[in-house]
């Protein structure tokens, strides 16, 4: 049996494409992704399994809709614990253990303002370490990346509240999210048409895009460090948000689309 195993060192040297060969997982290069079939869930076709190298992580955006580091991978793929992966990996490697576990991984930012009210003052009223939040899988440090959290009173009282913003990062509203088996499932301020929005659009950039149905989905790319993952706030797409979402790739070069 193997002494600790320094998590973080073994991240550093092992990155996680190196893991995925050591997985036999097979990928395709696509812009600054690597993409093919999840190797977990097995769900969602040949792209909807997505490793991002400059940030260590991955996601997969068929079924079982998990992400993480090149550990959890391992994790995951062989249906074992942490510890049990990076005894893998760092045997396959030849990486002699030493030291303990250490932490995970980073996470992208968020801008805002707007006319008529604080949003800064409402970001701070929402708890994003709130116990309702837990079943949703995302940590507290997303929530407050994208300025979103548990709303205890207002309209979004009881729900997910998320920023929704222009493309040059302007809050316009925070819409609520349920966190129950409800209907609807997001509610939206007065005045705020939700088909002239998409969610995540002020982090769009250059490179392939990935369309999902849920912002809850969005954020969970966002905290795997898979960007340029958006979503429409309507259950019914229309031609013109599908107009708007070809203009958004065009003016951000992004080169092909994918949906989920």
């Amino acid at each position: 049996m193997t002494t600790g195993i320094d998590f973080t060192e073994l991240k550093q040297q092992v990155s996680i494409e190196r893991a995925c060969e050591l997985l036999g997982i097979k990928l395709k290069k696509t812009g600054a992704q690597l993409r093919g079939p999840c190797p977990i869930c097995k769900d969602g076709g040949d792209r909807a399994f997505v490793v991002t190298p400059a940030k260590g992580l991955f996601y997969c955006f068929g079924k079982c809709r998990k992400g993480g580091d090149a550990i959890t991978l391992a994790a995951q793929v062989q249906n074992c614990t942490l510890r049990d992966a990076a005894e893998f990996l760092a045997g396959k490697a030849g990486i002699s253990p030493g030291g303990q576990r250490g932490d995970d991984s980073p996470q992208p930012q968020q801008k805002e303002k707007r006319q008529g009210f604080d949003p800064e003052a409402y970001a701070k009223m929402l708890d994003p370490a709130h116990e309702a939040l837990a079943t949703l899988g995302i940590d507290p440090e997303t929530y407050r990346q994208w300025k979103a959290g548990y709303a205890g009173s207002g309209v979004n009282r009881g729900r997910l509240a998320l920023p929704v913003t222009t493309k040059d990062g302007t809050i316009i509203g925070f819409i609520g999210r349920t966190l129950k088996d409800e209907s609807p499932t997001l509610t939206f301020p007065n005045g705020l048409a939700p088909q002239e929005y998409i969610f995540g659009i002020d982090r769009v950039a250059a490179g392939p895009l990935t369309l999902v149905r849920d912002p809850i989905d969005v954020l969970k790319a966002s905290q795997a460090g898979c960007e340029n993952v958006v979503c429409f706030l309507t259950e019914e797409v229309t031609a013109q948000q599908l107009e708007g979402l070809a203009s958004l790739m065009d003016e951000r070069k992004c080169d092909t689309l994918s949906f989920f």
